[in-house]
């Protein structure tokens, strides 16, 4: 009697796939999408700075060089999650992240210098190397974040 239940309930199962199986893709867009259509609007030497900053917002990050340069990185997310599933039987979800970085060097105030990851040389219009960054020196960090390091154990050179 139960192999003959099981057996029923299998087929109506079978009977109803519309039922029974989902799935959908999610697609979503973080930070600035910087184009280079948007980056050949900049006018290396004379753009401001506040432009960049109005056009493409605060950057992820803002580093300032020992040769009074300052760096700003942009990184532009686009997030995909796809999934799907047969009830009670099969699931499936993968999620990815495809992420284009770009930097700009800023002196006076004006944009100097353009570069991106993932761009062939020939899309920027500005000198595609990045710098070398180098680190503050010790005595340059805050007294707080020297406290914080040393709770947290971490070696500061």
């Amino acid at each position: 009697m139960r192999t003959l239940l099981t057996l029923t309930f299998a087929c109506a199962l079978l009977g109803l796939p519309g039922c029974l199986y989902a799935g959908g893709r999610t697609v979503r867009e973080v930070g600035p999408q910087i184009t280079t259509d948007s980056i050949a609007f900049i006018e290396l030497g004379t753009t401001p700075v506040d432009w960049v900053e109005a056009t493409f917002g605060e950057p992820n990050n803002r580093v300032c060089t020992l040769d009074g340069a300052e760096i700003l990185r942009y990184d532009c997310d686009v997030r995909t999650t796809e999934g799907s599933y047969v009830f009670m039987l099969i699931a499936s979800s993968s999620n990815t992240i495809e992420r284009t970085s770009w930097w700009f060097e800023v002196r006076n105030s004006k944009v100097v210098r353009v570069w991106g990851e993932g761009f062939a040389p020939e899309t920027v219009t500005a000198d595609r190397n990045a710098p070398e960054v180098v680190p503050a020196p010790a005595d340059a960090v805050e007294p707080a974040t020297r406290a914080v390091n040393s709770v947290l154990d971490v070696d500061s050179d």
